[in-house]
């Protein structure tokens, strides 16, 4: 009824709490990860460069005798503390997206774990010569961020001889 104040009606709606076994639910690909791989900065642009890291190349270089560069990234082989680090050909893949945290160098899918010797580690080890732009040498454990010789699929990468890394022109990285 018109200007009646009898019966209002007043409904309490339940709060919505966190459940952290909704978390064993979230969705995860088939990379093992919940990253949408679609090339966005899914973190916001938190944590600073983020993007592929491609080894730097020139034709003059002739890796494997070719006279044009192929596209090598360096890859995670999953996201977990332990996993090996790889060069394969840069590609879509999710397990070739890293962050620029400061001076640590993290995979794109945790911000908890870092680029170590030749694996991801749960740590925070500052890396010496990341940069956000141009081509750089990454390097620490006395070494460059490199594989053994020109680059192929599969390869590990871990810290080695620059002076090796250098004469073989496989020393240098820049961001894709």
């Amino acid at each position: 009824y018109e200007g009646d104040d009898c019966c209002d009606v007043v409904v309490e709606m339940p709060a919505t709490l966190y459940d952290p076994a909704q978390e064993k639910d979230k969705t995860v690909d088939e990379e093992g990860d919940d990253d949408d791989d679609d090339d966005d900065d899914d973190d916001n642009g938190e944590g600073g460069k983020t993007g592929r890291l491609r080894m730097y190349c020139e034709n003059k270089f002739r890796w494997q005798e070719k006279d044009t560069c192929k596209d090598w990234c360096l890859e995670a082989k999953s996201c977990s503390s332990g996993a090996g680090l790889e060069i394969q050909k840069c590609s879509g893949s999710s397990k070739q997206k890293w962050k620029k945290d400061g001076n640590v160098l993290r995979p794109a899918c945790s911000s908890k774990l870092c680029v170590a010797n030749g694996e991801l580690k749960s740590d925070s080890i500052s890396l010496e010569g990341l940069s956000s732009g141009g081509n750089f040498e990454i390097t620490k454990f006395g070494g460059c961020m490199t594989q053994s010789h020109h680059p192929r699929s599969n390869e590990p990468v871990s810290f080695r001889d620059c002076a090796k890394a250098r004469r073989t022109n496989t020393n240098r990285w820049e961001w894709k």
